[in-house]
């Protein structure tokens, strides 16, 4: 028996609508599935993430733990170039006025750690650690350091007193005449005690304690040259120590 049209029409609509629905359903499956995968894979890398983190948080700690159960305490940050100059002029100012009572300094223009300049520094830095105590290795290391070679002193230093830098090519023009040279020498600076020559100063890393080389010439066969320690009381520079490295 013949099936009419509409029957016919009826009985594959339902078989499309069938396949479709079965064919929405497998897709259906297919991205449930894949989103579990996405899931479990997010699941895991927050755990690696968080495993990691918290890796990093305990060697942080552990180092924190050991610092303090050990009682490390923390660097001392090292003074800036600014600090140390300023502190370098009361350094200069204290030792100026313990050694002299003038009202004004001749002073070379350029730095020296000795009578003959900058050449044995090594080795009187040597003797003067054989022979000073309470001296602070960073000390001596910064007084190596900032004396590796001559330096030219500023001539806007406030010393506390009036001062004149005199240079190498001024003092021989002085000495080199047809005269007395100590006598012209105070004709020009009658108030001053005679010729300092200064080195660099060197600090720890508080600022607390200073190095520095003084040396003084008032007249032929007077002179001497000294490494002196001062330390710093109550925002004071004061001479702790020293140590002659020659005399004349």
């Amino acid at each position: 028996m013949r099936e009419n049209k509409t029957s016919y029409n009826y009985r594959v609509l339902r078989k499309l609508n069938l396949n479709h629905v079965i064919s929405g359903a497998f897709r259906y499956k297919k991205v449930h599935l894949f989103m579990q995968e996405a899931v479990v894979l997010t699941s895991r890398r927050e755990r690696t993430l968080e495993g990691t983190m918290f890796k990093k948080f305990l060697s942080v700690l552990l180092a924190v733990l050991l610092a303090a159960c050990t009682g490390a305490p923390a660097p001392t940050p090292m003074p800036s170039a600014g600090e140390m100059d300023a502190e370098e002029q009361a350094v200069y100012a204290a030792l100026l006025s313990s050694l002299y009572s003038a009202s004004s300094y001749v002073i070379m223009d350029t730095t020296a750690t000795g009578p003959g300049g900058m050449g044995d520094t090594a080795s009187t830095l040597d003797h003067m650690m054989q022979n000073m105590h309470s001296v602070d290795q960073k000390t001596a290391d910064s007084f190596r350091v900032r004396n590796d070679a001559a330096h030219p002193l500023r001539p806007d230093m406030n010393l506390g007193s009036a001062y004149v830098l005199l240079s190498q090519a001024e003092m021989s023009q002085i000495f080199s005449q047809n005269r007395d040279g100590w006598q012209l020498f105070y004709e020009q600076y009658p108030d001053a005690p005679g010729i300092t020559t200064l080195s660099r100063v060197g600090f720890n890393n508080t600022l607390e304690q200073a190095l520095v080389y003084v040396g003084s010439m008032s007249n032929y066969l007077a002179g001497a040259g000294y490494y002196v320690l001062l330390k710093k009381s109550n925002g004071a520079w004061t001479v702790d120590q020293q140590v002659m490295t020659w005399i004349s």
